[in-house]
Parts: C-alpha cells; structure tokens; sequence
C-alpha cells in the first residue's frame, strides 16, 4: 500500500454511493455511478481497440441505449491483415489453425457488433484540431455526430495519451456530460500536465473513483503511472459527501493485468 503526498489531496474521490462496473473484471472494464445511467442512455466512447465489453453492457443496460465509438486502431481493414498475418504464419509453423479461428470469430464479433442498430462506429484518430483526414476533433464530433443541444452523454476516452491534449475541447461541452471515464497514460512524465487537467476538470466534475492500471508500476512518489478516472458532473453530487481515501475497492475493482497483484493506494488525508 502506497501512501500518497498531500499535494494528490485535490483530487481524492467523493464517496459516491451508487458505482457499478461495467464489463470485463479486467482490462476493459470501467467504473460508472448506476443511479446516472438510469438516464444517461448515450455513451460516446473514445478508444475501444479489441476489448469492447464496457460498450456491450452499456447497451445492455437499457434497451433505450446509443453508442457512437471513435478509434482508429480497429477496422474492417485491421482484422484482414492479422487474418492473412496469421495465415502467413501457419506456414512458418509461428501459428496454429486455431489462432486462425480465434481472428475469425473476432472479427465476426467485431461485424455483429458495429452492425447494431443502436451502434455507430467510426475508425477515425480523436485530436484537438481538424488537422488531416483520418482524423477528427471533438468540435467536429460533437458538432456533427452528436444531435445539438443533446445531454445526459455518458463518455469513455482511453486514447493511450493524446486525453491531455483534448481536455479544453471536452469542457466546452461540460453541460451535456453525466459523467466520464477515462485512463491517464505516462503521470511520471507528465505530472505537471496531469494536475492542470485535473484541475480544469474539477471545475465541472466531481472525481468518484479512481483505479490504478497495473499494467505499469508505480511513479517514484507512489502515484499510478496509469490511472483510470471516473467523474461525475457536480450538479449530480454533493461535496458534503464524505470521501473515500483507499483503492481498489473490493469486488468493485480488479486488476487489469490479471496475472498481477492490483496496485494499491490511499491519500494521505485517510
């Protein structure tokens, strides 16, 4: 158990009495308030790579559910080169016909998925600006892909460090946001960028918990040097709300990397 510095006080968690996980007890899955989702029926979902449970439950968990996903790392075209790369690789004796099969029905399950009439998917790069093709901004999203004036948005961004350079964009639309999930990459390098972000979203958002992604270790401080976040709007919470000072939490969190121990922490207030 890691004992945070008091300068990490700021953003220790409002104790919300109501998270749920949502999908796999593991990497790719993520904290949400349950009372919220009640009538947050949109999930807007920055970063989905091969791992797409959270998405799957959030649409189970009301028939009513939309989801628009943006990421650039999956495409029709992604799963035809590691099918013939596993082709390849049959004849070098490197793979098996049963990884080959394991790559079909994954980009069977990928098909079904996007094909969902409730589902939009969008292999595109999120960026600050509309800079070049393949790419896409969060004005542009949330000015073309998002019906005007639409609230109750749940959002989900793990886009593997580029979160720091969107943030400013992503306030501008604070009030159409519930709450948001998120992962930050690489704190031990960019401590100083992770507490004005953090600072900035606190403006608008309570932080309700918070999960260290043990897939890497520890900052030389004891800090996560990935960390998933979840916020609530603070319309929907009180901060008379006492808080919650050690993480995990027991059958709420598990590790990502499920052949390791979860990284544990408190704040120092606990």
């Amino acid at each position: 158990m890691k004992t945070l510095p008091k300068e990490y006080n700021f953003m220790t968690p409002l104790k919300s009495p109501s998270l749920l996980r949502l999908g796999v007890k593991k990497d790719g899955g993520y904290i949400l308030d349950k009372e919220l989702l009640k009538t947050s029926n949109f999930l807007v979902s920055f970063g989905m790579a091969e791992e797409y449970s959270f998405e799957e439950e959030f649409l189970k968990f009301n028939k009513n559910n939309e989801l628009i996903i943006f990421d650039f790392s999956v495409s029709h075209s992604h799963y035809f080169k590691e099918l013939f790369k596993n082709i390849r690789r049959i004849f070098k004796f490197k793979r098996t016909f049963k990884d080959l099969g394991k790559c079909y029905k994954n980009y069977i399950r990928f098909i079904k998925f996007c094909n969902k009439k409730n589902v939009k998917f969008f292999s595109k790069k999120i960026t600050s600006k509309d800079d070049s093709k393949g790419n896409i901004s969060i004005n542009e999203i949330f000015r073309n892909y998002i019906e005007k004036g639409k609230k109750n948005i749940t959002l989900k961004i793990d886009i593997e460090g580029a979160e720091y350079e969107i943030i400013n964009n992503i306030l501008q639309y604070e009030k159409q946001i519930d709450q948001m999930v998120m992962e930050y990459h690489d704190t031990h390098l960019r401590k100083i960028e992770f507490f004005e972000n953090m600072r900035k979203i606190q403006n608008f958002f309570y932080v309700s918990h918070l999960h260290a992604n043990n897939y890497r270790k520890y900052n030389a401080d004891g800090f996560p040097i990935n960390i998933e976040i979840t916020f609530l709007n603070k319309k929907f919470l009180k901060d008379s709300l006492k808080k919650s000072f050690r993480y995990p939490i027991n059958e709420l969190d598990y590790p990502n990397n499920s052949r390791e121990k979860d990284l544990e922490f408190v704040f120092s207030e606990g």
